[in-house]
């Protein structure tokens, strides 16, 4: 693939740009492969999410990106139609977890749920349902991918003479990047919290078991930002999506049945049934989040703060401390956060969140913060100890101290080629027709599509 088609590489299938809402064009197919189709809408939609990543909102070369999308399209449907013939399998929990992973990491750069809704002009949960079919094509895609690049490897030379084929004035600058660790406290709920929740919606459901509405209750009182404003309605979903104690109890409902308190990672819910076809549900809830009490806030602040003066005075490493107090998985890794985005421990600043950066940017090496609110992946609240354990300035690549980038661009280059070589040989026996429209897009190259 060209430099073009690799960075645009799963942009149409990620959960990871706001769509383009209401369909504003008039959709038709532009393209088939095999039995896939690729609408007008699909290319517009990946235009789209091109020019969100790269902030380029007006472009010139429009219509030659929209043949570059096109091609991108075509080659995904001949990596999801091989990993379909060779039978390759992904679970309803992976799928999931991806979205829900994804998910945690955009409301954290949008600054709240609702600002990610407003982005996407649709609430989270019809975000999640939209998201499937993507995300598992997303899978498909890496998945086959993986499977034809498997035995590539690159070895030093391999590495040094693609760094040395790159024109000096054409180096790459590599941003600023941080390692970061944490200790994280997460306040005590306590149990009087916990039963005064659930009288709370025990109240709640006799209530509407006399008679009271429900959606007037869910828009009054649900703790879900995502479908208080809809009654509490989720829309219709599948297995596999919602929490498993949710889930259970929400598939044995019978239409207009109000079920007793289920208790998941998110909170306390009651769940009204409101439609079910075959395998999917239609449902509402209401949610209420236990809080931890202003004693325990405090109580546990204090705990940190003091942790905080004993790493400042020396009298115990952040890395021995995280491991013997902190709350979070990572405390065996001395509390090393790690970066969802490349599964390294190194972020650049546009890959963290706004108040993680400010601390941040405050801090030498070795230093970390006094403690500081923030709400964990689960969405508890929480407090932490932020320490830089290294920072690495901007600077124009280098293969001394960038060997590992450029081993893996080396690698991705030789894997790409690896790509072009499979889908050229793939399109000779895959049947692809192209609408009138887009065939002046120059697909040679990349696909050996079009004239030799």
């Amino acid at each position: 693939m060209n430099k073009k088609l690799k960075y645009i590489l799963g942009i149409c299938l990620s959960l990871c740009f706001p769509s383009l809402g209401a369909q504003t064009v008039i959709d038709e197919i532009i393209a088939t492969v095999a039995d896939k189709i690729i609408t007008r809408y699909d290319v517009e939609y990946a235009l789209q999410s091109y020019k969100y990543q790269s902030g380029l909102y007006t472009l010139e070369n429009e219509d030659e990106l929209r043949c570059d999308m096109l091609e991108q399209l075509i080659f995904q449907k001949l990596l999801i139609n091989q990993a379909e013939l060779d039978s390759i399998e992904i679970s309803e929990d992976q799928i999931t977890q991806r979205i829900e992973s994804s998910l945690r990491m955009q409301i954290a750069r949008a600054g709240s749920a609702k600002r990610l809704e407003e982005a996407y002009g649709k609430s989270i949960n019809e975000i999640k349902k939209d998201a499937r079919i993507l995300v598992k094509n997303d899978f498909l895609v890496s998945q086959m991918q993986q499977r034809l690049t498997s035995g590539i490897n690159v070895n030093y030379q391999d590495v040094r003479e693609y760094f040395e084929q790159i024109p000096q004035d054409s180096l790459p600058m590599i941003e600023v990047e941080y390692e970061l660790s944490e200790i994280t406290m997460i306040p005590e709920i306590t149990e009087m919290e916990k039963i005064a929740i659930k009288e709370k919606l025990n109240e709640y459901r006799n209530r509407i078991l006399k008679g009271e509405n429900f959606s007037t209750f869910a828009r009054l009182y649900s703790e879900d930002p995502g479908s208080a404003s809809k009654g509490g309605e989720l829309g219709f979903v599948t297995r596999g999506t919602l929490y498993a104690e949710f889930e259970q109890v929400a598939f044995e409902l019978k239409p207009g049945e109000i079920s007793p308190i289920v208790e998941t990672k998110a909170g306390f819910h009651i769940i009204r049934m409101i439609e079910r076809r075959g395998e999917q549900v239609n449902v509402a809830h209401i949610l209420i989040k236990p809080k931890p009490s202003v004693e325990a806030m405090m109580e546990t602040q204090s705990k940190l703060d003091s942790l905080y003066q004993r790493i400042r005075q020396g009298e115990i490493s952040f890395d021995s401390a995280a491991k013997r107090y902190s709350q979070s998985p990572n405390k065996i890794n001395g509390g090393m956060i790690l970066n969802p985005y490349t599964a390294s421990y190194s972020f650049t600043e546009d890959q963290l969140d706004k108040n993680t950066l400010y601390h941040v940017k405050r801090l030498a090496e070795g230093e970390c913060t006094a403690s500081t609110p923030y709400i964990t992946e689960e969405g508890n609240q929480a407090y932490r100890l932020l320490q830089l354990r290294h920072k690495k300035e901007a600077h124009i690549a280098n293969i001394t101290d960038d060997y590992e980038k450029i081993k893996d661009a080396a690698l991705e280059a030789k894997k790409q080629k690896a790509l072009v070589k499979w889908a050229k040989n793939k399109v000779k026996y895959t049947h692809i027709d192209i609408n009138e429209s887009f065939r002046h897009c120059d697909l040679q190259q990349n696909l050996g599509i079009g004239q030799p």
